[in-house]
């Protein structure tokens, strides 16, 4: 049963020998098989919020997360959910329950093991309302809990809950030492433990965060000695150290480097496709964008086909739902607005009154780019813009607090639809940052969990799409395809649509 819903996904390696799906070859370029030692870097955008998943919320910190913990779960080629951690699972029928026979012999970076009670542990910690966990609703669902034996855990739902095995495989699959955890309790954010390919070593806030080979990973030997995490907001910084040989991985990369990649034997070019999109976010009880006639306007105002083809070369794709190009759901949308400068005109009209919105942005130099095309053609249709450019790890608190009124804003997406729309457009959604409320939603994202018939799934989502086009929360803008670039030295990664570079 495929209950990720999901159409293009991760790659494996099978090879018992190979227990992560990237190695950079001592030898350099031409190496025919992965060779033991090195030292791989992979640029950021900024750096993290932290290395506890009760906190991981951005890109930036899945990559590092990914790095550190293995999941539970795991994603096959064909969207399939595969074994990992977890070496078996089933599921009830009607999926309000779901049941783990987990791997023997496995233990935590700190020596600790591996087994039923530490993962109970770690989805209680995930489930207490004091640690404030940043996708609570991913697991609202859960009714119990319970270890039914050394390796045996069993998961009984308070409703079916179609989305929750493909959880398992996303952050909070993520799985920490509960001795790490309660020894370092705060500072736990600095200091993680899991049972992944790599063993933490240090953190310079601002400059690098460092792994370093697990010895006694339970998939087999890992190749690279250490892995360099480079936080790198510098889209420019970025390419040129991969250009001059000092990074090895920069991830997020423009359109315009993506391009002239292409014409350079010395560079590979890395497209996982995509699972989420780049939108403009409204906070919906901010004065002016409160009203859905403002919101249509601004809609309407934008010309997506050129803002695509000037700032990113014609190379995105242009998006009118939330699920990217590895979802099912994509593009299955009805009357999403198209460019119309008349329509948002007459709509700014009725609306009767001056607007001039804030619009909260990243410090990159694309984000900027892209704020002031917003700005240009909402202006033509009546509507003032003051651009406010904000840190990333600010820009994400502020989000997270409702602390703006319109924000140009990325998500990477999950493997199940359900992680794109619930936790942001349940009106009790823990990540709900546009203050959005229709109860209609609600009775479709309910019924998204209540089911996991394919077809019934994508006849919810694409109510879930319309809806979205019609009272706009959000304004989509592209796909968030994460290409990659790396140098030539750097063997055997497998793109994945959520963009990571992964141990698989």
């Amino acid at each position: 049963m495929n209950l990720t819903y999901s159409r293009r996904l991760r790659a494996r390696v099978l090879q018992s020998s190979l227990a992560i799906a990237l190695a950079l070859s001592a030898s350099g370029v031409g190496a025919q098989s992965p060779m033991r030692g090195g030292s791989l870097s992979i640029s950021l955008e900024s750096d993290l919020q932290g290395l506890d998943p009760l906190v991981i919320s951005s890109f930036n910190d899945k990559q590092a997360g990914i790095t550190v913990y293995d999941t539970l779960l795991d994603i096959g080629p064909k969207g399939n959910l595969l074994p990992n951690l977890a070496e078996k699972f089933e599921s009830a029928p009607d999926a309000t329950w779901f049941k783990l026979k987990l791997r023997s012999g496995v233990k935590f970076h700190d020596e600790t093991p591996f087994d039923a009670a530490a993962v109970v542990e770690h989805f209680k910690r995930l489930m207490d309302p004091k640690n404030r966990y940043r996708w609570a609703a991913d697991l609202a669902g859960i009714g119990s809990i319970e270890a039914t034996g050394p390796l045996e855990v069993m998961f009984k739902m308070k409703a079916p809950s179609a989305h929750f095995l493909a959880t398992l495989a996303d952050t909070s699959g993520m799985i920490v030492s509960p001795t790490a955890a309660k020894k370092h309790g705060e500072n736990y954010v600095s200091n993680p433990v899991g049972t992944g390919p790599f063993v933490f070593k240090e953190w310079r806030r601002g400059s690098q965060i460092v792994f370093v080979r697990n010895s006694a990973y339970w998939k087999g030997p890992v190749h690279l000695d250490e892995v360099v995490l480079r936080p790198m907001p510098d889209e420019q910084t970025r390419m040129a150290s991969l250009k001059a040989g000092n990074l090895d991985i920069a991830m997020n990369a423009p359109a315009k480097e993506v391009i002239e990649a292409r014409a350079n034997k010395k560079l590979t070019i890395h497209d996982p496709g995509s699972l989420g999109s780049i939108f403009v976010m409204i906070n919906t009880e901010q004065p002016d964008v409160s009203d859905p006639r403002v919101r249509l306007a601004m809609a309407h105002a934008l010309d997506r086909d050129t803002m695509n083809k000037v700032l990113n070369k014609g190379l995105a794709k242009i998006a009118n739902t939330p699920f990217g190009t590895g979802l099912a759901p994509h593009e299955q949308v009805e009357n999403y607005p198209k460019y119309d400068l008349a329509k948002a005109k007459k709509l700014m009209a009725e609306y009767g009154k001056p607007v001039k919105i804030k619009l909260s942005i990243s410090g990159a130099p694309l984000s900027a780019l892209n704020a002031q095309v917003l700005q240009q053609m909402w202006k033509k249709a009546g509507i003032e813009t003051e651009i406010i450019p904000t840190e990333q790890v600010q820009l994400i608190r502020a989000a997270m607090g409702r602390q703006y009124q319109v924000m140009l804003y990325r998500w990477q997406g999950g493997i199940d639809p359900d992680r794109n729309v619930y936790g942001v457009f349940h009106s009790k959604g823990t990540v709900n940052r546009t203050a959005y409320k229709n109860p209609e939603m609600d009775k479709l994202l309910d019924a998204g969990r209540a089911t996991t018939d394919p077809a019934e799934r994508l006849k919810i989502y694409r109510q879930v799409n319309n809806l979205l086009a019609k009272d706009l929360p959000y304004l989509q803008l592209t796909y968030f395809n994460n290409y990659s670039i790396s140098g030539a030295n750097v063997k055997g990664i497998v793109p994945v649509p959520d963009g990571l570079i992964a141990a698989r």
